[in-house]
């Protein structure tokens, strides 16, 4: 089941803030993110505004956070991630 309108928009502000903060990077959003798609809490189409939320409507933050992400994981990666998780609920 997918997040409410009011509840994306929360996980927006806290990722935004946990980024400001530098509690984490933008490429740990953009994995938090598709794995919350793959685990069907948001859709695909919520991600880009959350992440301009996040990077308040940097377009070169949102690149940079993009690029980064896509080096570092792939399907198989998140899949296992999610299992991991899973297994331990």
């Amino acid at each position: 089941m997918t997040y409410s309108k009011s509840k994306t928009e929360t996980v927006a502000k806290h990722l935004r803030t946990r980024f400001m903060e530098g509690h984490v990077e933008g490429h740990e959003i953009v994995v938090a993110l598709i794995s919350m798609v793959k685990a069907e809490k948001i859709e695909l189409h919520e991600v880009a505004p959350i992440l301009r939320t996040v990077f308040f409507d940097q377009p070169q933050g949102i690149w940079v956070a993009l690029e980064k992400a896509s080096t570092l994981m792939d399907d198989q990666l998140i899949d296992s991630i999610l299992q991991e998780v899973n297994e331990q609920v």
